[in-house]
């Protein structure tokens, strides 16, 4: 039978009351190099004013643009490209400091802007702000990657996009002649009220704007969208006797081509989410465009690289790749042969090399600009130019994200950008003589910080402007998740399984000291199993091994595992829930709880916390506690109260400390000496503190923690509906034999359960549904 505390006069009272990108477009990108290089030649080179035989030519798969609107009557001047003054090329006073970290998450691609439907037609030093941050993009978005197209171009002109709210850089990110439609990818960051901002030079230019993805602080617990830059290796070229994959498969009207890009090119055959690509046609026979998107995926309605017949255009993309690994590129009209070069990819999450970064946009700035330091590059030159620890960059970058631009060209010729050593099969500018060619890059990095720029024909100027930059990660150390384990029952069946993180997955796990209790065991992959033996509280230390080689990370923990001799199933009470020991001899006990509200409109009901010796089967008992009871006159008040009591006297209020909803309360009962024991209250939120020192002669047999309805009056009050709890901090002095787990049923309700005990001690909420551990 359960002892109850007998309340005072006052409760005598009141108890009578969220991948598709598809076709990530990044810029006007690579010709290609296999035995050759796909150059411009000079009987096709586009002079700037596009010309076709269909009359039209491609913003978007969805949008077509009439050309014959866009032709001019006199001769295409070369577009612009802005000047520092003076000698000073570098751009260093330009540079910020970059903002967090962010890894990459690719979107279906979205039109923000379109100026020929809203009327905002850029003029001459004309700007425009869009907002891009809101729907799909967080607030917490660092840069966005935007696909901009300009036409309806009166004059050669340049434009600019720099977060809003900055200072306007000079440097150039889409170039032109009047007459021209010019797309390129632009990585900007986000500027003040998560807007960028678009410069217009010269003339009168119509812009189209397209959100293809975004870069955003990497979530806690995951390096998915992380970046490995690879040097550029080609995976496809449809050229007959290329001696490539897919070699002599052209693409003809209305045909798509699935290449394999994971497991190529340094693509591993795993972990990869989205690839990296310089995406080049040649060898047009039409006006026509290309998507690119994920294998098995519905081709979406957007185009990432636009031409007239007898073109050479290359483009950047950034695709998801299938289960498979594959992607598709589907070709629209007449012939086209397509050239493939891998240049990175983003990670999964499952897996995380050694060089996996993340980027970091930096305020546009002009890192180089031969125009200016007389480095023009002659034929089959070659530039080396530090970026890593210039300009805002950080020393240990190992990829730049670039617009890479040749002007005052003289002959049809391209640029490899590529991190020095062997000179890679791949180009990313494919010019004519006389044009101004722009093309976004990401450049991968040498070990000495630095990219190669390599000129095939001709003389040509060399103009770089860097947006941003990515850098490895740094390293998440493996560390065991896994602080507490449910205790176990003497000759009940046990399995629980230990965590970690960080480092290289898989984990391995060991023992490194103390012991498991008698009957279990730790296997490699993490899992304590066994039937325990016998009761007893084991302390070890266990160690976790990652993956990483050739040497391992590792990481350890102390744990506890508790063994106890359990009665038969729970017990049920009117008034207890929670957790007793019984069958020992016991000289301390303390616990930490956290005080519960109660809901309103409870007249008439009452709970109490508290922890205690000698509840269970004794007519004597110490303990201190908790009370908390509606306010009859008000429903919506509730009274908290702290007591202590020694059975057969009544309890004893204590008024010195003030309790709230959601404090943390510890209680600790000690024998000081001989009959003499301790009792303290403490409210470890508030620092509030209560002690006395007693005469206790009871047996000492259990030990208690409990929410308990009490009883008034001789019979046992409705308990109160109760925010969930949680009692931690368990201790006590003395053997632990017979545990006892404790619901409390009240008129064939169960209305009070606490959850499974474990080495943080155990949960209790109100009715029949045990909560979680904490």
């Amino acid at each position: 039978m359960l002892d109850s505390r007998s309340l005072g006069s006052r409760l005598a009272l009141v108890c009578a009351g969220s991948l598709l990108c598809a076709g990530f477009a990044w810029g006007a990108t690579p010709a290609v190099a296999a035995s050759r290089p796909v150059s411009v030649r000079g009987s096709s080179v586009s002079t700037g004013v596009t010309t076709s035989t269909t009359g039209s030519h491609w913003v978007g798969a969805e949008s077509r643009v009439d050309l014959s609107e866009l032709l001019q009557d006199h001769p295409p001047a070369e577009p612009a490209v802005p000047r520092k003054s003076g000698l000073d090329q570098n751009g260093s006073a330009q540079a910020a400091s970059s903002t967090a970290n962010g890894a990459y998450t690719a979107l279906p691609p979205t039109r923000l802007l379109d100026t020929r439907t809203s009327g905002e037609t850029l003029h001459p030093a004309g700007s425009l702000n869009l907002t891009v941050t809101g729907g799909s993009v967080p607030a917490t978005a660092t840069a966005v990657a935007l696909n901009v197209t300009v036409t309806n171009t009166t004059a050669g002109s340049y434009l600019s996009v720099y977060p809003a709210g900055g200072t306007l850089p000079l440097l150039s990110n889409l170039n032109w002649g009047p007459g021209e439609t010019v797309p390129n990818l632009v990585i900007v960051p986000v500027g003040s009220a998560g807007q960028v901002t678009f410069y217009n030079d010269l003339g009168r230019a119509d812009l189209v704007v397209d959100l293809e993805g975004y870069f955003a602080p990497e979530p806690s617990g995951t390096t998915a969208g992380s970046y490995v830059p690879l040097t550029p290796s080609r995976i496809t070229d449809t050229r007959a006797g290329s001696g490539e994959p897919n070699a002599g498969q052209t693409l003809g009207p209305g045909s798509t081509l699935n290449v394999q890009v994971t497991g190529a090119g340094g693509v591993p055959a795993s972990g990869v989410t989205a690839a990296l690509l310089n995406v080049t046609v040649t060898d047009t026979t039409s006006a026509s465009y290309l998507t690119v998107y994920p294998q098995g995926e519905t081709q979406p309605l957007a185009s990432n690289l636009n031409w007239i017949g007898g073109d050479t255009v290359p483009n950047r993309v950034v695709v998801p790749v299938s289960s498979t690994g594959e992607i598709s590129i589907y070709n629209d009209l007449g012939k086209t042969d397509v050239v493939v070069d891998v240049d990175g990819y983003f990670t999964d999450g499952t897996v995380t090399p050694t060089t996996a970064s993340l980027f970091s946009p930096i305020s546009p700035v002009r890192v180089l600009d031969t125009r200016q330091t007389g480095q023009t590059l002659g034929p089959g030159a070659t530039l080396t130019e530090a970026m890593a620890g210039v300009d805002g960059i950080a020393s240990n970058a190992n990829a730049v994200v670039t617009n890479v631009t040749a002007t005052d060209t003289t002959a049809p010729s391209y640029f490899t950008v590529y991190p020095g050593g062997t000179r890679p099969l791949a180009s990313d500018l494919n010019w004519g003589p006389g044009q101004t060619v722009p093309n976004l890059t990401v450049a991968t990095l040498s070990g000495t910080g630095a990219m190669d720029i390599f000129n095939d024909a001709g003389r040509s100027d060399l103009v770089i402007d860097a947006f941003g930059y990515f850098a490895p990660e740094a390293p998440t150390p493996v560390v065991v998740l896994t602080s507490s384990l449910p205790s176990a029952t003497v000759g009940d069946s046990y399995s629980t399984t230990l965590t970690a993180y960080g480092g290289t997955p898989t984990y391995s796990w060991e023992v490194v000291s103390g012991s498991l209790p008698s009957g279990l065991s730790l296997s490699p992959s993490g899992v304590i199993s066994g039937t325990p033996t016998t009761a007893t509280t084991c302390s070890f230390t266990v160690e976790v091994a990652d993956s990483t080689t050739p040497t391992a990370e590792t990481a350890t923990a102390p744990l506890l595992i508790t063994v106890y001799v359990a009665l038969p199933g729970t017990v049920s009470s009117q008034n207890w829930s929670g957790y007793a020991l019984q069958s020992g001899s016991y000289s301390e006990v303390n616990g930490t709880f956290v005080v519960p509200s109660l809901y309103t409109g409870q007249e008439g009901t009452i709970m109490s916390e508290w922890v205690g010796i000698d509840g269970v089967a004794n007519s004597d008992l110490i303990q201190a506690g908790i009370e908390e009871y509606p306010d009859p006159a008000d429903d919506d008040y509730f009274y908290i109260q702290p007591w202590w009591e020694i059975l057969p006297a009544s309890q004893t209020n204590i008024t010195t400390v003030t309790v709230n909803p959601g404090d943390d309360v510890t209680v600790a009962i000690d024998q000081l000496s001989g009959t003499l024991w301790g009792i303290s209250l403490t409210d470890d939120t508030t620092g509030g503190t209560f002690s006395t020192e007693q005469t206790y002669t009871g047996p000492a047999t259990s030990a208690e923690w409990i929410v308990e309805a009490p009883e008034v009056d001789g019979y046992i009050v409705v308990l109160a509906d109760y925010t969930p709890t949680t009692f931690g901090s368990l201790g006590l002095s003395g053997p632990q034999n017979v545990l006892t787990e404790w619901v409390m049923v009240q008129d064939s309700v169960q209305v009070s359960t606490p959850s499974v005990l474990n080495s943080d001690g155990f949960s209790i909420a109100y009715g029949d549904l045990a909560p979680p551990p904490p």
